[in-house]
């Protein structure tokens, strides 16, 4: 048995399982039935192929695991070689897919020709590869094993007991709630971005909107910043559930789709509608009545990252559909997302919209007129790439008011639509989760972190009446839709403390009061 090649079986599943144990906290476990199945069903066929031109099966399974590197490696070429240029020939070569289609052809025919010609069985190379197969396989598991029993943790949901029972309200306007991801404060923009973003400011304040000069935010990262704001309150019953050292983001899923605005304002007879521009699917509110997938993007973040990441992505790379690079992935999603949002104002039956989109927030994938970035090998397609102490902030800050912008056109178009095409009064929420990171050196701590940045959002509300008496300068999230709810639906919530939270990336849950370092 030991002579038999179980390394094909490995590397059929292997880059699936590495893929998800690296994205543990975004990803859930269903996700990787179906890829596992096609995997190991398209491996074993090239093993049957493999074998009439080989001569025996171990040879067969040899071949067939160079295949399945080869196939399962191309999105790491790519990454790694994207713009290199070897010095052959008179012009060089350049390191692109038709090099690595080429290369890896011209290297499989070779593999077939050596094998062909070798004697023997090749038994005492099968049992190495089998070895390092399963080591890669083992640890693999180790990894996978470990995070579950770590982040192993009670179901959380939050009680709605205390949900006050109201009748239905004689006026209820449409909600829009626009969360631009990482929309920092005007006077942050300034001061560390040399940047005057008043133009937009001004636009709002002209429209009839009322903007929270001195607003927060309530925690540094968006899987617990919106959860807290749709349940208004600070997520500390979840935390004592989950365990500070938990570093599963997927119990806040729950949390945020069974909110208790939600819950609310299904009593109203509101519908909500809401969109995929967030990236994450662990921030989605898929649980929506309507929830809008961009079109030609039917499979998960997780399948698309994994399409992208083999050879499908080179012999694709032209056609409109899931694979398209992660770029041109982003910004259909948002330019899709805002598309969707200008249809609603038709409607006449109350809506509430959730409009999460990640931008401002990195990648900076637009300019300011809403042409594509070029971003470059240094600085590709990233989430969020920190910087290190003494590094210039230059490419950042263009970045970044770049897209703010490209943002800022986005909003002031829909906004006018809202203005001209609603068929009934209308609320919107314009408002940052958290602040930018432009000093946010490292996410594992608070050496060489700007908190006062972070933390400092746009926070702009429009009530169809101007009333706005129940609103003032540093707000957070938090209250926001006590404010809504109490002057709409005849709530009496008592707003909580405005206070902010940090935690570091690997363990979301283990909170720092911030507040007094960034007033």
């Amino acid at each position: 048995m030991k002579q038999f090649p179980w390394h094909v079986l490995v590397f059929a599943i292997y880059p699936i399982l590495y893929l998800l144990t690296a994205n543990l906290q975004y990803v859930e476990m269903d996700e990787i039935y179906l890829p596992i199945l096609i995997s190991i069903g398209g491996t074993g066929l090239i093993l049957l192929l493999s074998r009439p031109i080989t001569g025996s099966w171990l040879k067969a399974g040899l071949l067939t695991s160079l295949v399945v590197v080869l196939f399962y490696n191309y999105g790491l070429y790519q990454n790694s070689c994207k713009g290199i240029v070897l010095p052959l020939w008179f012009n060089g070569v350049r390191m692109d897919h038709n090099f690595y289609k080429y290369s890896s052809l011209i290297l499989l025919v070779l593999v077939v020709w050596r094998m062909r010609k070798a004697k023997g069985k090749l038994i005492k190379l099968t049992s190495t590869v089998n070895l390092v197969a399963l080591v890669l396989l083992g640890m693999t598991l180790f990894n996978l094993v470990s995070f579950q029993i770590k982040n192993s943790a009670e179901e959380v949901e939050l009680p709605d007991d205390d949900l006050p029972s109201v009748p239905l309200a004689e006026v209820r306007p449409t909600i829009y709630y626009l969360i631009m991801d990482a929309y920092t404060r005007s006077d942050i923009l300034q001061e560390y971005f040399d940047f005057d973003n008043s133009e937009f400011l001004n636009f709002l304040r002209d429209e009839g909107f009322y903007v929270a000069d001195s607003a927060i935010s309530n925690y540094g990262q968006t899987v617990l910043s919106i959860p807290s704001s749709m349940n208004m309150q600070y997520m500390d019953s979840v935390i004592s559930v989950l365990g500070e050292k938990n570093g599963d983001r997927w119990p806040m899923f729950k949390v945020l789709n069974n909110s208790k605005v939600l819950k609310m304002l299904k009593r109203q007879q509101y519908k909500s509608i809401a969109f995929d521009a967030s990236m994450f699917e662990v921030v989605y509110l898929s649980k929506a009545d309507e929830f809008h997938e961009t079109a030609g993007t039917k499979l998960s973040l997780f399948h698309n990252l994994l399409i992208n990441s083999t050879a499908i992505r080179a012999f694709n790379r032209r056609k409109n559909i899931n694979t398209l690079s992660q770029e041109d992935f982003h910004r259909k999603k948002i330019l899709e997302a805002f598309n969707m949002m200008e249809k609603i104002p038709q409607k006449k039956q109350p809506y509430y919209v959730h409009g999460h989109v990640l931008a401002p927030h990195q990648p900076f994938l637009f300019l300011k007129d809403g042409s594509p970035r070029d971003m470059g090998p240094d600085y590709g397609y990233n989430i969020w790439s920190p910087m290190v102490p003494g590094q210039h902030k230059g490419w950042y800050i263009d970045g970044y008011t770049q897209q703010l912008q490209f943002v800022n056109s986005k909003l002031i178009h829909l906004i006018k639509k809202i203005k001209s095409d609603s068929k009934r009064p209308y609320v919107i929420i314009i408002q940052g989760d958290h602040g930018t990171a432009s000093e946010l050196r490292n996410h594992e701590g608070f050496k060489n972190n700007d908190f006062r940045e972070r933390f400092s959002i746009l926070n702009a509300y429009y009530f169809h009446d101007q009333d706005y008496s129940k609103l003032y300068p540093g707000i957070s999230p938090v209250n926001s839709f006590k404010v809504v709810m109490n002057k709409y639906f005849g709530t009496k919530y008592q707003l909580e403390e405005d206070r902010a939270y940090f935690s570091d990336w690997t363990h979301p849950y283990e909170l720092y009061d911030v507040t007094d370092s960034i007033r």
